[in-house]
C-alpha cells in the first residue's frame, strides 16, 4: 500500500459547513492525480466516471458513444463496457420517453461496476450510496403504491431485500447501522435541507471509515468526495436546490409507467 504522506499532509482542512471551498476539484486533480500509482489512479477515476454518468444523457459524450455503436466501432480506450451497454439500450426509442428510468438503469450499471473496485473502502462507499438511494426510494414507493421491482436498482443484498421482503423495515434495520438515519431523512419536509442532511450522513461515513487510513489512497478518495460536497453546497442556492428536488420527485413518479419490454 503506497504512502501518500507528503500529499495528504499538504491538503487543507475542510469542514461540511465551510462557506468557501479551500480549493477546486481541478486544483486537487492537478496536484494529486499525477502522483498516484496506476491502481490508485483507477480508484480515483471512479469519481470522475461517476460525474460523467451523472451528466451523460444528452451530452456530447453520449453522442460520440452513439456514433461508435452505429458505426460498429471498436470501443474507445478507457470507456467501460457498461457505458456501451447503456448506450445500446438508450438507442431503443422506448427508453427516450422515460429519462428517469434510463438514468436509474445507468446508475445500476455504474454501481455494479464501481462496487467491483479492488479496494474494500471504495467498494463499500459505492455500496453505501446505492443503499441510501434505494432505501429512500423504497419508502417513497411504498407510500405511493409503486412497484418496488421497477424503482429499486442494483443487485446487492440490500436491493434484493427491498424488492422481495414484506417486513416493515425489509429486514434491514438490524443489518445496516445507518438504516434508521436514512429513514429519518424523509421526515424532513424541506427537500434541499433533506439532501443536505443526506450529504452529512455521507460525510460522516467517509470520516468514520477512513479514520485509520492516515496517508493512504482511502484518505485521498475521501477528501475528493468531501471537497465535491463543499463545492456543491457553496454554489447551489436554496431556490435552485428546491427546483432540483421537485424535478427529482417528478422523475420518480414517471417511473410508474415503464416500457413494456422492461416490465
Amino acid at each position: 500500500m503506497r504512502n501518500y504522506y507528503y500529499i495528504i499532509s499538504g491538503l487543507p482542512d475542510i469542514g461540511f459547513d465551510d462557506s468557501k471551498a479551500a480549493m477546486t476539484l481541478e486544483q486537487f486533480r492537478t496536484e494529486v492525480f499525477d502522483s498516484l500509482d496506476g491502481a490508485d489512479r483507477k480508484l480515483m477515476d471512479l469519481l470522475l466516471l461517476e460525474d460523467e454518468c451523472r451528466n451523460l444523457i444528452g451530452s456530447e459524450r453520449m453522442e460520440e458513444l452513439m456514433a461508435d455503436v452505429k458505426a460498429d466501432e471498436t470501443p474507445r480506450e478507457g470507456v467501460p463496457a457498461f457505458m456501451y451497454t447503456f448506450v445500446r439500450e438508450w438507442m431503443d426509442e422506448s427508453w427516450r420517453e422515460h429519462a428517469a428510468l434510463a438514468q436509474d438503469r445507468l446508475w445500476a450499471l455504474f454501481y455494479e461496476y464501481a462496487m467491483q473496485a479492488d479496494n474494500a473502502f471504495v467498494s463499500s462507499w459505492f455500496s453505501f450510496n446505492l443503499d441510501m438511494n434505494n432505501i429512500q426510494t423504497a419508502i417513497t414507493a411504498r407510500k405511493y403504491g409503486l412497484d418496488m421491482q421497477k424503482v429499486i436498482v442494483g443487485q446487492n443484498d440490500t436491493s434484493r431485500a427491498l424488492r422481495t421482503s414484506g417486513a416493515r423495515d425489509w429486514g434491514l434495520s438490524q443489518e445496516l447501522d445507518y438504516f434508521d438515519d436514512v429513514v429519518r431523512l424523509l421526515e424532513e419536509p424541506d427537500l434541499a435541507q433533506r439532501e443536505r442532511r443526506a450529504d452529512m450522513l455521507r460525510w460522516n461515513w467517509l470520516e468514520e471509515n477512513s479514520f485509520f487510513n492516515y496517508f493512504t489512497i482511502e484518505k485521498l478518495f475521501s477528501f475528493m468526495v468531501r471537497l465535491g460536497m463543499v463545492l456543491r453546497w457553496t454554489t447551489l442556492d436554496r431556490e435552485k436546490g428546491q427546483q432540483l428536488f421537485r424535478q427529482l420527485i417528478g422523475e420518480l413518479k414517471e417511473q410508474t409507467e415503464v416500457p413494456a419490454e422492461f416490465r
